[in-house]
Protein backbone atom coordinates (compact mmCIF):
# COMPACT_ATOMS: atom_id res chain seq x y z
CA UNK A 1 0.00 0.00 0.00
CA UNK A 2 2.99 2.64 0.84
CA UNK A 3 4.80 1.43 -2.51
CA UNK A 4 1.64 2.07 -4.45
CA UNK A 5 0.75 5.27 -2.96
CA UNK A 6 -2.42 3.68 -1.80
CA UNK A 7 -5.12 6.01 0.48
CA UNK A 8 -8.26 4.55 1.71
CA UNK A 9 -11.30 6.47 0.66
CA UNK A 10 -12.77 8.07 3.41
CA UNK A 11 -16.30 8.53 2.00
CA UNK A 12 -16.52 4.64 0.57
CA UNK A 13 -15.67 3.36 4.22
CA UNK A 14 -18.30 5.70 5.82
CA UNK A 15 -21.40 4.45 4.00
CA UNK A 16 -19.61 0.46 4.67
CA UNK A 17 -19.54 1.31 8.52
CA UNK A 18 -21.79 3.95 8.66
CA UNK A 19 -19.70 5.78 10.68
CA UNK A 20 -18.46 9.35 10.06
CA UNK A 21 -15.42 9.30 12.13
CA UNK A 22 -15.96 12.64 12.79
CA UNK A 23 -16.72 14.61 16.67
CA UNK A 24 -19.25 17.85 16.50
CA UNK A 25 -18.22 20.54 19.10
CA UNK A 26 -21.16 22.74 20.20
CA UNK A 27 -20.48 26.38 21.61
CA UNK A 28 -23.27 27.91 23.39
CA UNK A 29 -22.81 30.98 21.23
CA UNK A 30 -21.12 32.60 18.11
CA UNK A 31 -20.87 35.88 19.85
CA UNK A 32 -17.27 37.18 19.41
CA UNK A 33 -16.53 37.75 23.66
CA UNK A 34 -16.69 33.68 23.30
CA UNK A 35 -15.03 32.80 20.03
CA UNK A 36 -12.14 34.88 21.55
CA UNK A 37 -12.19 33.78 24.95
CA UNK A 38 -8.91 31.79 25.43
CA UNK A 39 -11.08 29.46 27.22
CA UNK A 40 -12.48 27.49 24.66
CA UNK A 41 -9.48 28.14 22.53
CA UNK A 42 -7.41 25.50 24.92
CA UNK A 43 -10.17 23.39 25.16
CA UNK A 44 -11.18 23.10 21.48
CA UNK A 45 -7.23 22.46 20.97
CA UNK A 46 -7.01 20.01 23.92
CA UNK A 47 -10.34 18.29 22.48
CA UNK A 48 -9.04 18.79 18.73
CA UNK A 49 -5.32 16.79 19.87
CA UNK A 50 -7.15 13.30 21.45
CA UNK A 51 -9.35 13.41 18.46
CA UNK A 52 -6.32 12.98 16.31
CA UNK A 53 -4.50 10.66 18.34
CA UNK A 54 -7.68 8.46 17.67
CA UNK A 55 -8.18 9.14 14.29
CA UNK A 56 -11.24 11.27 14.52
CA UNK A 57 -11.86 14.52 13.29
CA UNK A 58 -14.05 17.65 14.86
CA UNK A 59 -16.26 20.09 13.31
CA UNK A 60 -17.72 23.15 15.27
CA UNK A 61 -21.07 24.16 15.34
CA UNK A 62 -21.77 27.66 16.39
CA UNK A 63 -24.85 29.67 16.20
CA UNK A 64 -26.14 33.10 17.71
CA UNK A 65 -28.88 31.56 19.64
CA UNK A 66 -30.20 27.84 20.47
CA UNK A 67 -33.04 27.75 17.64
CA UNK A 68 -30.49 27.97 14.91
CA UNK A 69 -28.10 25.56 17.02
CA UNK A 70 -30.60 23.22 17.50
CA UNK A 71 -31.51 23.11 13.59
CA UNK A 72 -27.12 22.62 13.02
CA UNK A 73 -27.28 19.42 15.02
CA UNK A 74 -30.03 18.20 13.97
CA UNK A 75 -28.60 18.30 10.10
CA UNK A 76 -25.60 17.11 11.05
CA UNK A 77 -27.25 14.11 12.97
CA UNK A 78 -29.88 13.30 9.85
CA UNK A 79 -26.54 13.60 7.21
CA UNK A 80 -24.35 11.18 9.17
CA UNK A 81 -21.87 13.97 9.23
CA UNK A 82 -20.47 13.06 13.01
CA UNK A 83 -20.38 10.27 15.45
CA UNK A 84 -21.22 11.74 18.48
CA UNK A 85 -21.26 15.42 20.13
CA UNK A 86 -19.32 17.68 23.13
CA UNK A 87 -21.00 20.21 24.21
CA UNK A 88 -19.07 23.24 25.47
CA UNK A 89 -21.74 24.42 28.04
CA UNK A 90 -24.52 23.11 30.65
CA UNK A 91 -27.91 24.59 30.62
CA UNK A 92 -31.31 23.93 32.38
CA UNK A 93 -33.99 23.18 29.36
CA UNK A 94 -31.93 23.10 26.82
CA UNK A 95 -33.05 22.36 23.41
CA UNK A 96 -30.31 20.67 21.77
CA UNK A 97 -29.62 18.34 24.99
CA UNK A 98 -33.35 17.37 24.75
CA UNK A 99 -33.22 16.13 20.90
CA UNK A 100 -30.04 14.08 21.76
CA UNK A 101 -31.59 12.79 24.43
CA UNK A 102 -34.86 11.60 22.27
CA UNK A 103 -32.77 10.41 19.66
CA UNK A 104 -30.31 8.19 22.03
CA UNK A 105 -27.63 10.03 20.57
CA UNK A 106 -23.77 9.98 22.06
CA UNK A 107 -22.44 13.27 23.53
CA UNK A 108 -20.66 14.53 26.63
CA UNK A 109 -21.33 18.05 28.24
CA UNK A 110 -17.84 19.54 29.29
CA UNK A 111 -20.20 21.59 32.41
CA UNK A 112 -21.69 21.15 35.24
CA UNK A 113 -24.65 17.82 35.78
CA UNK A 114 -27.85 19.38 36.29
CA UNK A 115 -29.72 16.34 37.60
CA UNK A 116 -29.12 13.52 40.32
CA UNK A 117 -31.41 11.55 37.66
CA UNK A 118 -29.50 12.62 34.72
CA UNK A 119 -27.73 9.84 32.70
CA UNK A 120 -25.25 11.29 30.40
CA UNK A 121 -21.10 11.97 31.03
CA UNK A 122 -20.18 15.32 32.33
CA UNK A 123 -16.74 16.57 32.67
CA UNK A 124 -16.40 19.82 35.04
CA UNK A 125 -14.64 21.69 37.68
CA UNK A 126 -16.34 22.43 41.22
CA UNK A 127 -16.95 25.45 40.34
CA UNK A 128 -19.27 26.44 44.00
CA UNK A 129 -16.22 25.14 45.79
CA UNK A 130 -13.45 27.09 43.02
CA UNK A 131 -15.32 30.43 44.11
CA UNK A 132 -15.73 30.00 47.62
CA UNK A 133 -12.11 29.32 47.49
CA UNK A 134 -11.34 32.55 46.16
CA UNK A 135 -13.91 34.49 48.25
CA UNK A 136 -12.37 32.99 51.17
CA UNK A 137 -8.83 34.17 49.64
CA UNK A 138 -9.70 37.26 49.20
CA UNK A 139 -11.37 37.53 52.87
CA UNK A 140 -8.15 36.42 54.42
CA UNK A 141 -6.53 39.13 52.68
CA UNK A 142 -8.38 41.52 54.57
CA UNK A 143 -11.46 41.93 52.38
CA UNK A 144 -14.83 42.80 54.01
CA UNK A 145 -16.24 44.59 51.27
CA UNK A 146 -16.17 42.16 48.20
CA UNK A 147 -18.17 42.40 44.73
CA UNK A 148 -18.89 39.77 42.46
CA UNK A 149 -19.62 40.14 38.79
CA UNK A 150 -21.64 37.68 36.76
CA UNK A 151 -21.39 36.82 32.75
CA UNK A 152 -25.31 35.57 31.97
CA UNK A 153 -26.59 33.22 35.30
CA UNK A 154 -28.78 31.07 32.92
CA UNK A 155 -25.69 29.04 32.46
CA UNK A 156 -24.50 26.33 35.26
CA UNK A 157 -21.35 28.02 35.29
CA UNK A 158 -21.86 31.18 36.17
CA UNK A 159 -25.21 30.16 38.79
CA UNK A 160 -22.25 28.11 40.85
CA UNK A 161 -19.42 30.65 40.77
CA UNK A 162 -22.16 33.33 42.43
CA UNK A 163 -23.06 30.20 45.00
CA UNK A 164 -19.66 29.89 45.81
CA UNK A 165 -18.94 33.03 46.25
CA UNK A 166 -22.25 33.80 48.31
CA UNK A 167 -21.75 31.12 50.88
CA UNK A 168 -18.14 32.50 51.84
CA UNK A 169 -19.74 35.76 52.08
CA UNK A 170 -22.31 34.94 54.75
CA UNK A 171 -20.13 32.23 56.28
CA UNK A 172 -17.55 35.06 56.65
CA UNK A 173 -20.83 37.25 57.81
CA UNK A 174 -20.21 39.88 54.80
CA UNK A 175 -22.70 41.34 52.59
CA UNK A 176 -23.59 40.12 49.03
CA UNK A 177 -23.09 42.40 45.95
CA UNK A 178 -23.75 40.48 42.68
CA UNK A 179 -23.93 42.56 39.64
CA UNK A 180 -25.01 40.69 36.35
CA UNK A 181 -24.62 41.62 32.97
CA UNK A 182 -23.29 40.52 29.04
CA UNK A 183 -19.02 40.92 28.67
CA UNK A 184 -19.52 43.86 26.53
CA UNK A 185 -18.01 47.05 27.40
CA UNK A 186 -21.11 48.77 27.38
CA UNK A 187 -22.41 46.58 29.99
CA UNK A 188 -19.32 46.49 32.01
CA UNK A 189 -19.00 50.59 32.23
CA UNK A 190 -22.31 50.64 33.48
CA UNK A 191 -21.70 48.08 36.41
CA UNK A 192 -18.62 49.77 37.11
CA UNK A 193 -19.99 52.72 37.78
CA UNK A 194 -22.41 51.63 39.90
CA UNK A 195 -20.04 49.98 41.88
CA UNK A 196 -17.53 53.59 42.63
CA UNK A 197 -21.33 55.31 43.47
CA UNK A 198 -21.36 52.97 46.18
CA UNK A 199 -20.34 54.06 49.83
CA UNK A 200 -18.35 52.89 50.86
CA UNK A 201 -16.57 51.54 47.28
CA UNK A 202 -15.65 48.28 47.65
CA UNK A 203 -11.76 46.92 47.68
CA UNK A 204 -12.23 44.20 45.21
CA UNK A 205 -13.96 42.73 42.53
CA UNK A 206 -14.12 39.12 41.66
CA UNK A 207 -15.13 38.48 37.99
CA UNK A 208 -17.34 35.36 37.28
CA UNK A 209 -15.41 34.91 33.46
CA UNK A 210 -11.73 36.03 32.27
CA UNK A 211 -13.53 38.06 29.03
CA UNK A 212 -15.67 40.22 31.41
CA UNK A 213 -12.16 40.87 33.93
CA UNK A 214 -10.32 42.17 30.75
CA UNK A 215 -13.15 44.47 30.19
CA UNK A 216 -13.46 45.63 34.09
CA UNK A 217 -9.32 46.39 33.75
CA UNK A 218 -10.59 48.55 31.09
CA UNK A 219 -12.58 50.41 33.12
CA UNK A 220 -11.34 50.53 35.59
CA UNK A 221 -8.07 52.26 34.10
CA UNK A 222 -10.70 54.77 32.43
CA UNK A 223 -12.01 55.78 35.39
CA UNK A 224 -7.91 56.24 36.89
CA UNK A 225 -8.67 53.67 39.18
CA UNK A 226 -5.80 52.00 40.33
CA UNK A 227 -5.29 48.14 41.02
CA UNK A 228 -4.50 46.89 43.13
CA UNK A 229 -3.72 50.30 45.23
CA UNK A 230 -7.66 50.96 45.11
CA UNK A 231 -9.17 48.47 44.64
CA UNK A 232 -8.45 44.45 43.71
CA UNK A 233 -8.98 42.22 41.13
CA UNK A 234 -9.49 38.18 40.64
CA UNK A 235 -10.87 35.95 38.45
CA UNK A 236 -11.62 32.13 36.46
CA UNK A 237 -9.23 30.42 34.35
CA UNK A 238 -5.45 31.18 34.07
CA UNK A 239 -4.49 32.06 30.67
CA UNK A 240 -1.62 34.32 28.30
CA UNK A 241 -4.33 37.35 28.97
CA UNK A 242 -4.36 37.01 32.58
CA UNK A 243 -1.24 36.56 33.17
CA UNK A 244 -0.09 39.58 30.70
CA UNK A 245 -2.13 41.82 32.08
CA UNK A 246 -1.32 45.31 33.85
CA UNK A 247 -1.12 43.48 37.13
CA UNK A 248 -1.11 40.39 36.30
CA UNK A 249 -4.19 38.71 37.28
CA UNK A 250 -4.78 36.15 40.37
CA UNK A 251 -6.85 33.51 39.07
CA UNK A 252 -8.54 30.24 39.26
CA UNK A 253 -6.69 27.34 37.24
CA UNK A 254 -9.39 25.41 36.08
CA UNK A 255 -7.20 23.47 33.62
CA UNK A 256 -9.17 23.54 30.54
CA UNK A 257 -6.76 21.57 28.81
CA UNK A 258 -7.36 18.41 31.05
CA UNK A 259 -10.88 19.64 31.06
CA UNK A 260 -11.13 19.02 26.87
CA UNK A 261 -9.05 16.51 26.98
CA UNK A 262 -11.31 14.14 29.51
CA UNK A 263 -14.47 15.37 27.66
CA UNK A 264 -12.84 14.21 23.82
CA UNK A 265 -11.35 11.10 25.81
CA UNK A 266 -14.70 9.96 27.40
CA UNK A 267 -16.83 10.20 24.27
CA UNK A 268 -14.43 8.33 21.65
CA UNK A 269 -14.81 5.74 24.54
CA UNK A 270 -18.12 5.73 24.56
CA UNK A 271 -18.34 5.33 20.80
CA UNK A 272 -16.18 2.27 20.75
CA UNK A 273 -18.29 0.83 23.72
CA UNK A 274 -21.88 2.28 23.93
CA UNK A 275 -22.69 -0.32 26.77
CA UNK A 276 -20.29 1.36 28.99
CA UNK A 277 -20.74 2.59 32.51
CA UNK A 278 -21.29 6.46 32.08
CA UNK A 279 -18.86 8.12 34.72
CA UNK A 280 -18.79 11.59 35.14
CA UNK A 281 -15.50 13.53 36.08
CA UNK A 282 -14.34 16.62 38.08
CA UNK A 283 -11.07 18.44 37.18
CA UNK A 284 -9.65 19.77 40.48
CA UNK A 285 -8.78 23.65 40.47
CA UNK A 286 -6.37 26.03 42.42
CA UNK A 287 -5.16 29.32 42.96
CA UNK A 288 -2.71 31.01 41.23
CA UNK A 289 -1.54 34.52 43.25
CA UNK A 290 -0.61 37.46 41.17
CA UNK A 291 0.08 41.56 41.48
CA UNK A 292 -3.67 42.36 41.33
CA UNK A 293 -4.29 40.58 45.19
CA UNK A 294 -2.10 41.53 48.33
CA UNK A 295 -2.53 41.89 51.93
CA UNK A 296 -4.49 45.02 52.56
CA UNK A 297 -2.10 45.88 54.87
CA UNK A 298 0.43 46.08 52.26
CA UNK A 299 -1.77 48.33 50.34
CA UNK A 300 -0.38 52.02 49.05
CA UNK A 301 -3.13 54.82 49.30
Amino acid sequence: MDEMGYIPNVSARRLVTQQSHTIGLLLKTASKDMTQNPFFTDVLMSISKVCKENHYSTVISTSMNEEELLMEVQQLVRSNAVDGFILLYSKSSDQVITYLQSIDFPFVILGKKLSSYSNEIYIDNDNVIAAYQLTDYMIRLGHDNIVFIAENSAYAVNEDRIQGYERACRTAGLPVKVFEGAAGTQEVRKIIAEIIAMCPVPTAIIASDSMMNLNILSELYMQHIRVPNDIQTATFNDSYFNEAACPPQTVVNIHPESLGAEAGKSLIAYLNNPHMIKRSIIIPTSIIERESTKPLKERVL
